[in-house]
């Protein structure tokens, strides 16, 4: 039977969930459904959209037509096209149990965890993974002609859409979703921050200083008891509302590729800390031109990057974390775009700003004839 979301609430704590885009279908995931069965509960299927799809590859099959097929399976008892995030399918579902594949162990979002504590789901990792579509897909783009990659990413970038900047309000920044000490309060982000101010010091030693997506300004504050004076610069109106006094005049509510807002080699240190991934490909690529015009010598930027790319042009989302993450770059399709703008890479500044391993750090340096 395929389900609407508004009937949910009618089999709460009666079905056990399984979930995925399951395009293409394949015989992994009718292992993961029969073992799902095996636990006893009628199950449901909580289907991807094509929307999220389409963030992946170009779907194969429409939601629609996956859930027809999927329904047809006689292991499965209910199935449902999401358009929404997994975590609030849970929240209003409430399954006894949340079935996932064992690739899943130890990375499922720290959300979904929180909602199955809280609603008592029992989360049970399957050891099924026979094969991926992700995979698939790949083996089949070998074969394919050489430009299907290109073709793929052309369509992609030409489907992205930006987030606006209504989705970043107040909250945004401290709203419950924001499991434990991650939210933007001071102290809160005094803890996950650590040393990194006094890092930022020690490595740069800058002059002057410039956070691009600076959001309610904790950085520029944590940076001030450092003795750095640094500006910041956000698409968000409420970080001005949010940030502490003492910082508040030093934020600008702009774009990240908005060339306007400063003249050429403005700020020795030009940082843009976890936003990339949050912008199009094409903002990616515009922001990175900005951030490389206003800086007078260095470029340090951390991002979300896809986690097994498939190639140079692979871009994937992390919408179970964050809606907003709509573009996870291969880390060395960013360098590229620093290279393009003639920027030298530190690979020593990296290792040590880096401090903690994360590998989520590139450093660029502009040439002095550019400076």
């Amino acid at each position: 039977m395929i389900l609407e979301f508004d009937e949910l609430k009618e089999y709460r704590g009666r079905v056990a969930m399984v979930d995925g885009a399951f395009d293409p279908l394949h015989h992994g995931h009718i292992e993961y459904f029969r073992q799902a069965r095996a636990l006893g509960m009628p199950l449901l299927c909580n289907i991807a959209s094509d929307s999220y799809v389409a963030t992946k590859h170009p779907p194969l099959l429409g939601g629609a037509e996956r859930a027809l097929v999927i329904d047809a399976l006689s292991v499965i008892d209910y199935t449902m096209v999401s358009h929404c995030d997994t975590g609030t399918v849970l929240r209003e579902l409430r399954p006894t149990h949340y079935i996932k594949g064992k690739d899943w162990q130890g990375r499922l979002p720290s959300e979904q965890d929180r909602i199955c504590v809280e609603h008592g789901i029992e989360i049970v990792f399957l050891d099924t993974v026979l094969d991926s579509s992700t995979e698939l897909l790949r083996r089949y783009q070998l074969g394919r002609d050489a430009d299907g990659e290109v073709c793929d990413f052309e369509q992609l970038v030409s489907s992205q859409a930006p987030v606006q900047a209504s989705h970043y309000d107040a909250e945004y920044f401290v709203s419950d979703w924001r499991e434990g000490d991650n939210d933007y309060t001071i102290e809160a982000r005094r803890k996950i921050e650590g040393r990194h101010p006094e890092v930022v010091k020690e490595v740069f030693q800058p002059e002057s200083v410039l956070d691009v997506g600076c959001g309610p300004g904790v950085l520029l504050y944590l940076l001030q008891e450092q003795g750095i004076m640094a500006d910041g610069v956000d698409f968000s109106p409420s970080c001005r509302d949010l940030a502490p006094p003492e910082v508040r005049e030093r934020i600008i509510v702009g774009t990240t590729a908005d060339p306007e807002l400063f003249a050429d080699n403005t700020y020795q240190l030009v940082i843009c800390r976890e936003v990339m991934e949050h912008l199009t490909v094409l903002q990616v690529r515009e922001t990175v031109r900005n951030l490389c015009r206003i800086s007078s010598r260095y470029v340090y930027v951390t991002t979300r990057f896809h986690p097994d790319p498939n190639g140079l042009l692979d871009v994937t989302t992390q919408f179970e974390v964050d809606p907003s993450h709509i573009t996870l770059l291969n880390k060395d399709f960013l360098r590229v775009l620093f290279v393009l703008e003639g920027f030298r890479r530190c690979q020593d500044l990296e290792s040590k700003i880096d401090w903690m391993g994360k590998g989520r750090v590139v450093v660029y340096e502009k040439p002095e004839n550019q400076r």
